[in-house]
């Protein structure tokens, strides 16, 4: 299986990132690459006893994130999966004296039925807001 990611504003500036899987009928596949920010989740200001405060992390996984399966449908195959793509765009608010990361973030789940070795496209998404494009497209052969 092959995804194609097309983001940008113009056909012509845009960048495309091209991820390859081999996955197998009827298996789970995931696909996680990226990293993991830390993000101030809460902080306990020091009591009188003690001077030290106490602050508390999650981490966050920004990156691209693909969970998929299929399943052969006659000649077609039904696609089912989930697509996560992330970054860090700036600092937000402080919180307890750290700022903590703002992330952009699209999120896609899929579930279609697409032609063996037909580029298929998934998703064409013009977000308003940030004035992004981002174009998913599917490819799917058989391995021999």
């Amino acid at each position: 299986m092959e995804i194609n990611f097309r983001d940008g504003n113009e056909a012509g500036a845009s960048t495309d990132r091209r991820y390859t899987l081999l996955v197998m009928e009827s298996r789970r596949t995931v696909f996680k690459t990226g990293s993991k920010n830390p993000a101030v989740t809460e902080t306990a200001q020091p009591q009188p006893s003690n001077t030290v405060a106490s602050t508390q992390f999650t981490y966050v996984d920004v990156g691209v994130n693909i969970d998929c399966l299929l399943q052969a449908v006659g000649a077609e195959v039904a696609v089912q999966g989930s697509l996560d793509l992330s970054n860090i765009t700036g600092d937000g608010s402080p919180v307890a004296g750290v700022r903590n990361p703002v992330i952009r973030q699209t999120k896609l789940n899929v579930d279609a039925v697409v032609e063996l070795g037909k580029p298929t496209v998934l998703a064409s998404i013009d977000d308003p807001l940030t004035s992004r494009k981002l174009q998913v497209e599917v490819t799917i052969t058989r391995a021999n």
